[in-house]
């Protein structure tokens, strides 16, 4: 389910999920150019990253943008939903820029406590194919009334429009700021700069087209990389992965 401009809550993915394996496992977090909320439902969501030391578990997380993976762990059983939040939506329902939790992993709770019990217990009590439902109606009842920084979420959707394929000189000449003062309202608000957004944002669609099955010759010609091999070391940087590596290591996860 995805909610788009409904109380300026525009870019919200929300997937429920149940997922029995064989055994105890773990996957990939992918860097994104969202943020990730996670409410789990079984036994915690157990997250590992370089820049965390062993393991931590949450009942409720709340990660973003990123710009390295994570490794989640689970037990064979992973059961809750995960809602996919916009920088726009983030500023809409918790009333702070996505810079205050970029490059991080928190519980909901340390950012609203209400809202994270309310959210938890609610989905708890929710039969499976409800739960988007569920989620959907508590974030349109939330009421919206943070101020977002025009200038900074304006330039933020302009590189989702070109789907990352922009340099900040063309950002800087269609804002009218001077490079620096754009870039510091930039990373003030998603605590990323443009260039990070970019091709956090390029990389988001070159996977998914991959993933769709795309050659992977015309996809990074279609994302505006110089040519495959230059789409391979970004893809090596963001996750330690060529694309052809990162494709196989998904379909062993999920498949």
């Amino acid at each position: 389910m995805e909610l788009r401009n409904v109380r300026r809550l525009t870019g919200v993915g929300i997937t429920p999920y149940d997922v029995v394996a064989d055994g105890p496992g773990e996957h990939l977090g992918l860097p994104g150019s969202t943020a990730t909320l996670v409410v789990d439902l079984a036994d915690g969501l157990v997250l590992s990253a370089e820049n965390r030391t062993g393991r931590t578990t949450f009942r409720c997380c709340i990660a973003g943008i990123h710009l390295r993976p994570v490794t989640i762990h689970h037990n064979g059983l992973q059961r809750g939903v995960q809602l996919d939040l916009s920088p726009t939506a983030v500023h809409a329902i918790f009333g702070m820029p996505a810079s205050e939790i970029s490059s991080d992993m928190v519980e909901l709770a340390q950012v609203d406590t209400a809202f994270a019990r309310d959210l938890h217990e609610r989905l708890a009590e929710t039969p499976p194919d409800d739960r988007a439902v569920v989620c959907a109606d508590m974030l349109a009842g939330i009421e919206a009334d943070a101020e977002i920084p025009y200038d900074a979420h304006a330039a933020w959707e302009t590189i989702a429009r070109r789907r990352g394929d922009i340099t900040v000189s063309e950002l800087v000449e269609l804002s009218g700021w001077s490079a620096r003062h754009l870039t510091k309202l930039f990373t003030a608000e998603f605590g990323i700069g443009p260039k990070q957004a970019a091709r956090l944002i390029r990389f988001d669609t070159a996977r998914e087209l991959l993933e769709a099955g795309r050659n992977a010759g015309d996809v990074a010609a279609e994302c505006g990389y110089a040519d495959q091999s230059h789409m391979s070391r970004e893809f090596t940087e963001l996750t330690g992965y060529s694309p052809r590596g990162l494709m196989k290591r998904r379909s062993e996860e999920f498949g």
